[in-house]
This record gives structure tokens, C-alpha cells and sequence, in this order.
């Protein structure tokens, strides 16, 4: 794979967000999320920034990016449930819609991660916790 492959990049950003993807997740299981899928959001990126900025606003997408200086790039993630997922991922990446006809991970959690121009839903195991 080269640098400019989309999956490659959504894989990347995963890989680096491992801290934040965590938090997130034990967050949502505090408030009893079922089954928590992780958005993971590049703030940055022509998609993922329009999902960012209808869930949370422009002036918080705005500052958070010019705050950000010295980072690849600005993330966001965000949890849902499995069945919330469910019924939303598929609306936005019709391609992602046979993940969800799955059950969900047991071993890790899954994250949907949104960069590249695209998404990919990838799973995290529990042992990558850093």
C-alpha cells in the first residue's frame, strides 16, 4: 500500500489515535452505551469535517483546528451504539452497511474511522490499550 491509499490513511489514523479511541470507549461504557462504536473523526479532511462541524459547529471545529498546531492533523471521536451505528453509519457510507450485519466484536470495539475522503470500520483490540 502506498501513503495515498485511502485504507491505509484511515488505518493510520487509528493506529495514532489509540489513546483518545480508549478514553472514548471507557467514557461510553461509564454512561452504559451498548456495544460502543468509536467515530473517529478527522477534522480535516473534506468528509470528515463536514460530519465534525454538523456535531459540534463550526466555531468549535475552527478552534480546535487552530489550536491544534503541530499535530498531523485534528481528530474528534465520538461513541455511539451498536444499533445507533447501525442505522447512521450506513446513511453516509453506503459500503460500510455489511459490517453492521454482523454482531459486534468481542474481543475489542470497533471504530469507524473517517479521513482520506472515506471511511473504514476497523476493530481495536482491547490488548493495543497503550
Amino acid at each position: 500500500m502506498s501513503a495515498d491509499d485511502p485504507l491505509e490513511q484511515q488505518q493510520t489514523l487509528t493506529e495514532s489515535s489509540l489513546a483518545l479511541l480508549f478514553e472514548t470507549y471507557d467514557e461510553a461504557i461509564s454512561r452504559k452505551v451498548k456495544s460502543p462504536v468509536i467515530m473517529l473523526v478527522d477534522c480535516e479532511d473534506e468528509v470528515g469535517s463536514l460530519i465534525a462541524r454538523a456535531w459540534l459547529g463550526d466555531d468549535a471545529v475552527d478552534d480546535a483546528i487552530a489550536n491544534n498546531e503541530g499535530s498531523e492533523t485534528t481528530v474528534y471521536a465520538r461513541a455511539e451504539s451498536w444499533n445507533q451505528s447501525k442505522q447512521h453509519v450506513p446513511v453516509t457510507f453506503d459500503y460500510l452497511a455489511p459490517v453492521f450485519e454482523e454482531s459486534p466484536p468481542e474481543e475489542g470495539f470497533l471504530v469507524i474511522s473517517i479521513t482520506a475522503g472515506g471511511a473504514s470500520a476497523l476493530t481495536v483490540p482491547m490488548d493495543a490499550r497503550e
